[in-house]
């Protein structure tokens, strides 16, 4: 069976689910934050009337995806405002693997403020969401949004995944075996390095940046402690 079946964060609320144990996340996800704003000032807005989407890869299940389109959505929003147009609608795709408990991601939803009027009602309504929202199963390392279609990716703690486990630390005959361990601590080099190239073979392989219309892509993740990458597509 792929990993891709299995793997996820603890879904549910109790106290070892990933919702109620993601605060370490949080943190370092909000001292990334005016790097996301610095990126966003570099977005391209396009005709209002077009709804604007927003895509956050690697979700989980907890609640800071959700604090984190909310960010996008009201920076955007102020940018389309400031220029004396009203902002356009708003959709959010919640992106992860099929295993990821999208069940509970949605009962942290707040409910859309969808009064039949206008989007800047919606906007101002307090403790309600501005935008439709959808999950989408799979992996981010394939293609899941058709060309030109999104208009922001972001993704948080989720670049050190791996999209496979390298076939030669499986491989008892080689010299990169690993002797099943999930772990590399302790492995030679010819191990490490095997992960070191899967790692860049996943990167060479993403297509985010065909699925943007002239957006952005946002990709911060922990490397040591923390590090920030941001890469704009004019």
């Amino acid at each position: 069976m792929k990993l891709e079946s299995l793997l996820s964060m603890k879904g549910g609320k109790g106290d070892a689910s990933y919702a109620n144990n993601s605060q370490g996340q949080a943190i370092h996800a909000k001292s990334m934050l005016h790097l996301l704003k610095e990126a966003l000032d570099g977005v391209y807005l396009h005709d209002p009337n077009i709804p604007f989407v927003v895509v956050d890869l690697g979700c989980s299940c907890g609640i800071n995806t959700i604090n984190v389109i909310d960010v996008i959505i009201k920076d955007i929003t102020k940018r389309y405002e400031a220029l004396g147009f009203n902002p356009p609608e708003f959709s959010a795709f919640f992106s992860d693997l099929p295993s990821n408990d999208f069940n509970t991601l949605f009962q942290l939803l707040p409910p859309f403020a969808n009064y039949g009027v206008s989007m800047e009602e919606c906007l101002a309504a307090n403790n309600h969401r501005s935008y439709f929202a959808a999950g989408v199963p799979g992996s981010f390392y394939r293609r899941l949004f058709p060309a030109r279609s999104v208009d922001v990716f972001h993704s948080a703690f989720s670049l050190h995944w791996l999209s496979q486990v390298p076939d030669s630390v499986q491989d008892r005959r080689s010299n990169a075996y690993n002797k099943g361990r999930v772990f590399i601590h302790g492995a030679n080099d010819i191990t490490a390095n095997s992960y070191k190239k899967q790692f860049q073979t996943d990167l060479a392989g993403l297509q985010w940046t065909q699925q943007t219309k002239v957006g952005l892509v946002s990709f911060l993740g922990p490397i040591f402690r923390m590090l920030g990458m941001i890469l704009s597509k004019r």
